[in-house]
């Protein structure tokens, strides 16, 4: 079943000041749970899953929960009053075994091994530990195929009345662990199956599992997906998604269709025609080659000086050799051009060993611009006579990006450099749409940019989430803030300005229309294949 909500609703649900019924949704905040009855016992010990001898893991496991629970407060609790969906399955809570329950207006998700396989979790336990909660980023996460399995029985489980245990054991989430004495909202055991809070911290910061609530779907619990991976790019209708899933060669690629939101499949053969597609296009203001002329360790732009090398300029390694001179230059107008001058040893490794320096060309004149020593996406030229200087974040070798590569800088029309990032003291400026081939200029008609700030000082490398977000940015230096920043989300801003938020758990946000889309591992994998 896909999601389609309307984005204030959803932003409002995200922030999770609501409870998760009528009355109570701000206060609701995570999901997961673990169990040890007959049925998961048999499923912990399926021969394909089994790492310890039985008799080793059986002792461990009954050794703990019972004993710790039986001593362990009573409390009250109740079935949640409201519809509850799992990846889009509603649960039938009057017959589950384990059922969701509802204490002090919050409501509480099962560890059984079905919802933690579901949720693309995954656990450890030991006396000493106790249990620990491992979230799916830490591990590669396999789609699910099937939807969420129920643990059904044919009694009917009492609406209210239900009597729950605070969990007296050790609990932890990766490498946090919970004081569940002091919590507000403690971890509990309910027939002997431990139960997890849902609240903001424990189920969306720290295991990376979505909550939303609709009027007539009630609370749905989203986690696990991920067939969807990273964006490939867009054409005028539609934006390009590479797949987790092995689904042969007709299940190359998916396609989202940008009115629809609907997904399809595409061939693999369609995914490489696209990317080859995409990497012959020139990036447009993305500079072109420029004619330098160099005379022994002087660098000249026609007839003027622009650099005299330096001994550090033309070390040579003795294993990869001298460093390859890349010039580039970016033309404004007016007698103005910005000239980069890059020289990168010729490392395995992109964007690893070059030294890049970028100069202004100005009325016969040339500064170096100081405070920008990095390779540069685009010069973006605006209706006042300004410019924008951008670069892009850095890819990190392994994942993410470098810290503090995303630059973002104002040319005034007098030849002024002001670096936004100085301005705002802010690490990272992203500006969108640098590195979108189909965007023509990431800037408005009025010279205005949409940027994320990340929310950590470039003075210092504290965080200061209050200004981590989405802005728009004039000329004239005046950010406004238009929405909070998801740092575990992916922005895209396409050829007609529109801006994608890619979300964990196949989830597409198209921000500017404030629709928002959830896909399912098992509906995408079910989906027809696209013939080649």
């Amino acid at each position: 079943m896909k999601q389609v909500m309307n984005l204030s609703l959803y932003a409002r649900i995200n922030a999770y000041r609501r409870p998760f019924d009528a009355d109570a949704l701000s206060r609701s905040r995570d999901a997961s749970t673990f169990m040890l009855s007959e049925t998961l016992k048999k499923r912990l010990f399926a021969p394909m899953r089994l790492l310890l001898p039985f008799s080793v893991l059986l002792s461990i496991l009954l050794s703990a929960w019972p004993v710790t629970a039986a001593a362990a407060p009573a409390v009250k609790a109740s079935l949640p009053p409201f519809p509850v969906q799992l990846n889009g399955v509603e649960l039938d809570q009057a017959h589950s075994r384990y059922p969701f329950i509802f204490y002090k207006d919050i409501t509480y998700l099962p560890l059984t091994w079905n919802n933690l396989e579901a949720l693309g979790l995954t656990y450890s336990w030991s006396k000493e530990e106790g249990l620990v909660l491992i979230p799916a980023w830490n591990r590669t996460a396999e789609a699910s195929t099937e939807p969420p399995e129920q643990d059904l029985a044919v009694n009917v489980n009492p609406s209210g009345g239900l009597s729950a245990f605070v969990a007296a054991g050790p609990v932890a989430i990766g490498p946090e662990s919970i004081d569940n004495q002091a919590e507000p909202y403690p971890f509990l055991v309910y027939r002997d199956v431990t139960y997890m809070p849902l609240t903001w911290r424990f189920a969306h910061e720290l295991l990376g599992i979505d909550i939303r609530w609709g009027e007539e779907a009630g609370l749905q619990v989203i986690g696990g997906q991920s067939i969807v991976r990273s964006l490939i790019g867009e054409d005028a209708d539609g934006l390009y998604f590479y797949s987790s899933h092995s689904g042969g060669p007709e299940q190359g690629m998916l396609r989202m269709d940008k009115d629809s939101l609907q997904l399809e499949w595409r061939s693999s053969g369609e995914r490489d025609q696209l990317r080859e597609r995409l990497a012959a296009v020139s990036l447009p203001l993305g500079g072109e080659p420029a004619e330098l002329v160099r005379k022994e360790r002087d660098l000249y732009y026609g007839d003027l000086k622009l650099y005299t090398f330096t001994d550090s300029d033309l070390w040579e390694s003795n294993e990869w050799g001298a460093p390859v001179h890349t010039y580039t230059e970016y033309k404004l107008g007016d007698n103005r051009a910005v000239i980069t001058v890059s020289l990168r040893i010729p490392l395995p490794v992109a964007f690893y060993g070059t030294t890049t320096y970028n100069f202004l060309v100005r009325d016969g004149r040339v500064s170096q611009l100081e405070n920008f020593r990095q390779r540069l996406s685009r010069v973006i030229p605006n209706p006042d006579g300004s410019a924008w200087i951008a670069s892009a974040p850095l890819p990190a070798r392994l994942s993410g990006y470098v810290p503090g590569s995303a630059l973002l800088a104002l040319l005034d029309a007098d030849g002024t450099l002001h670096l936004v990032n100085e301005m705002l003291n802010e690490l990272d400026v992203e500006a969108l749409g640098l590195a979108n081939p189909m965007l023509e200029n990431p800037a408005a008609e009025d010279g205005s940019l949409y940027v994320i700030l990340g929310g950590q000082r470039r003075d210092d490398y504290t965080f200061t989430p209050d200004t981590a977000g989405l802005y728009r940015l004039n000329t004239r230096l005046e950010p406004e803030r238009l929405g909070d920043r998801n740092p575990a989300a992916q922005y895209f801003l396409d050829q007609d300005r529109n801006i994608y938020i890619q979300h964990r758990n196949n989830t597409v946000e198209n921000w500017s229309s404030g629709e928002l889309r959830t896909w399912y591992d098992y509906e995408i994998a079910g989906m027809g294949k696209q013939p080649q």
